[in-house]
């Protein structure tokens, strides 16, 4: 009698702690998923970081555009005195006026050719000249004015036929290997503002 009562109770007892078995391997997979959650959470995290670089390289080199940049605005046209220095002192009719149109029409063109007045608007052309003009005296004014059609002359004869003009280059003191040393349009540029604006006088080569 006691056989019979005592296997169906070992039955119940191994039922049971089969049954608590299977509970724990459930239990240990429901925590799976949340462990397995937490790196994906951590890599969404991490590429997130990795997303801040690149959006401030970003931000950073558009500043760099070159379309934003204004070579007016930004590099003002300098040493305007220096290059109108060689203008001043002397006018038509004056002894060497013919080599000192040479001089001044050098430097003007390497003026041009460095401050690249072909880029330049009129308005920072006619600013420039005004910083130096403005500065002169009444009689430095007039005599500029007078002098410049010889200035312009020399200046337009070195860049189209500067072989004829080696004798007064050579006598001017000037190296004919830097000459003209300008292109026609950065000349030009400069030309076409001063010809609106120096005042025309009857002086006479």
């Amino acid at each position: 009698m006691k056989s019979k009562y005592i296997r169906p109770l070992v039955l119940l007892l191994c039922a049971a702690l089969l049954g608590c078995l299977l509970a724990a391997c459930n239990g240990s997979a429901d925590s799976n998923p949340a462990s397995s959650a937490a790196p994906a959470s951590d890599s969404a995290s991490a590429s997130g970081s990795s997303e801040l670089p690149s959006s401030t390289t970003e931000a950073n080199t558009g500043e760099l555009n070159p379309g934003n940049f204004d070579e007016n605005s930004v590099f003002s046209i300098t040493g305007t005195e220096n290059a109108f220095a060689p203008c001043l002192g002397w006018g038509p009719g004056v002894s060497g006026c013919s080599l000192k149109s040479v001089i001044a029409a050098a430097s003007l063109l390497h003026w041009a050719e460095d401050a690249r007045m072909s880029s330049r608007s009129p308005e920072a052309i006619q600013e420039a000249f005004y910083s130096w003009y403005d500065g002169l005296t009444d009689n430095q004014q007039e005599g500029f004015a007078e002098a410049w059609p010889m200035i312009k002359d020399a200046a337009l004869d070195l860049l189209s036929d500067k072989d004829s003009m080696t004798e007064r280059i050579a006598d001017a003191g000037l190296d004919a290997d830097t000459l003209p040393g300008c292109t026609l349009k950065n000349w030009q540029a400069l030309q076409s503002v001063l010809d609106g604006i120096v005042p025309e006088t009857n002086g006479e080569a």
